[in-house]
């Protein structure tokens, strides 16, 4: 499927998610106020952490040879067998975990042991929400673009759903329920429009085990693990560290800000998995792998300039519209947040090159670098400037790892023209 179709398709995606979070943002900006959205930005990147420790992280590299083995049907089932067996096995090893910390895990993380019962509910839904991340993979392995779109739609709107429905009768308490569970319901979806792809029945796909295509995960569960640990594991730390340092109610603005800037970068990034991810992880590490980046590049910059100048035109309409009037402050920080958003977009697009291609060791080093780079500007920045600092703080990492990113993809590229190439073929 071409770029334009991808993105077309994934854009009805994007758009539905993108409403579907304005509803929510907005419920949860009336019911819970900023003080509440901290918390519930904590709660989130929790849940990212224990579903990425639970599943061993292995999307990315289920999506890079589903792609890689498309002629290769004996290597793809193994590896589906092999991912499926590792993600259930270990969503209900940290199951268990969730259950018997549960207590410390509340008065930690939400500062109130009352809230506990909400581990017991992200328990029990962590193997569907396991499942339904591999199930995604999987379609976009095999670039069924539509059913993977279709299947996103519907999880929008579900989750939506029934978050609305959660918060409004309980408050705080309902989304951080809501969060648990609205993606375990997406995977009844998401299972039915898999089945029409996939090739194997249930009882095979959940049935085999191969060490060597295991071995092949763990290098990619090594990179995404990191991310799910090191990223949300530093906004953990900034987030607490604010809260101290400007008080929980600017906390909260923070945290809104972030928000906005993740929905302004949906569209793109998404285009860069599903698209990008599938089509790098084909090319060799050479002048093919270059030409793709260009045109990456001439896709992402000017839609994420045109973009990033209507958010800063448009700053107090949208947060009256997606928040409300006690978010107004993070008006003052939109000019500078947004330049950090074009900066993370185009540094997203070298990076995306490491992760085809494998580069586990580099990946880690970046990731790791950079998130603690982040912490320190955003905190340096809060310290020095308030919102507006922690803002320079993001901005000023995503400038730096553009730069470095650069450097690394042309070192990628230019080094491999000197190796011999190997065919996926010959690799499986």
């Amino acid at each position: 499927m071409t770029l334009f179709k991808t993105s077309v398709l994934n854009g009805l995606a994007v758009l539905t998610r993108v409403f579907t979070a304005l509803v929510l943002n907005k419920v949860l900006a009336i019911y819970v106020g900023p003080t509440g959205y901290g918390l519930i930005g904590q709660f989130q990147n929790l849940i990212s952490m224990v579903t990425s420790l639970a599943s061993g992280a292995i999307g990315t590299g289920v999506t890079k040879y589903t792609a890689e083995y498309a002629d290769a049907a004996v290597p793809r089932r193994l590896m589906w067998q092999t991912a499926f067996r590792m993600g259930i096995v270990g969503a209900l090893v940290m199951g268990v975990v969730l259950v018997m910390a549960r207590g410390p895990l509340a008065q930690w993380l939400l500062h109130d042991a009352e809230q506990a019962s909400v581990f017991i509910w992200l328990a029990f839904s962590l193997v569907l929400m396991i499942l339904n991340g591999l199930m995604l993979a999987v379609l976009n392995g095999l670039k069924a673009i539509r059913a993977y779109v279709l299947a996103n739609i519907a999880g929008s709107v579900i989750g939506a759903g029934v978050s609305v429905a959660l918060v409004l009768s309980y408050g705080l308490y309902g989304a951080l329920v809501a969060l648990c569970v609205s993606q375990a319901v997406t995977c009844l979806v998401t299972a039915s429009l898999f089945r029409r792809h996939c090739e194997l029945r249930w009882a095979e796909l959940l049935g085999g085990f191969d060490p060597s295509h295991a071995r092949k995960l763990t290098g990619f569960a090594l990179m995404a693990i990191t991310s799910a640990l090191v990223v949300p594991g530093g906004q953990l730390l900034v987030r607490g560290e604010l809260g101290h340092l400007i008080g929980w109610h600017d906390t909260g603005l923070w945290q809104a800000l972030h928000k906005i800037s993740d929905l302004h970068l949906m569209l793109l990034t998404s285009t860069l998995t599903v698209y990008f991810l599938p089509r790098f992880s084909e090319l060799p590490a050479g002048a093919a792998l270059r030409a793709e980046v260009a045109r990456a590049f001439r896709f992402v910059v000017p839609v994420v300039l045109l973009t990033s100048t209507l958010m800063y035109l448009l700053r107090g309409f949208l947060v009256r519209t997606l928040l409300t009037d006690d978010f107004l402050q993070l008006t003052d920080a939109m000019a500078v947040q947004v330049l950090g958003d074009c900066l993370k977009v185009c540094a997203w697009v070298a990076g995306f090159t490491l992760i085809s291609h494998a580069k586990v060791r580099l990946f880690i080093i970046i990731e790791v670098v950079f998130t603690a780079l982040f912490v320190g500007s955003t905190l340096i920045g809060a310290h020095l400037g308030g919102l507006i600092g922690t803002a320079a703080g993001y901005a000023v990492t995503y400038a730096v790892c553009l730069i470095t990113n650069l450097v690394l993809f042309h070192r990628l590229t230019r080094a491999s023209e000197s190796v011999p190439l190997v065919t996926a073929g010959e690799r499986a």
